[in-house]
């Protein structure tokens, strides 16, 4: 089986922090490995911080949304992550 992975993009502020770390740990307990180095075969969703959905980020922030983007993988808020991918307790049914 393919190692699933969650990437993570920009910096969260100190509204986002907790939920990074509450996606981080499911993740994690559900098998998933979680980074913040862009492979497009190997990213299966990206967590993304507002700022950088927003625009307001660094060049390489900016750059690797997008290439996540370009290379239709999905991307949200970590709240929206809590929401859309772990709602059920399963991670692969928002990403299928």
């Amino acid at each position: 089986m393919t190692q699933r992975r969650l990437l993570f993009v920009g910096h969260p502020d100190e509204a986002e922090i907790s939920q990074w770390t509450y996606v981080r740990d499911l993740a994690s307990q559900q098998g998933w490995e979680t980074t913040r180095r862009f492979s497009p075969d190997l990213i299966t969703c990206a967590i993304v911080t507002g700022d950088v959905l927003g625009g307001v980020c660094t060049p390489t922030e900016a750059s690797t949304l997008h290439d996540v983007t370009a290379s239709s993988i999905p991307c949200m808020s970590a709240g929206d992550a809590l929401v859309r991918l772990f709602a059920r307790g399963d991670v692969a049914d928002a990403t299928t």
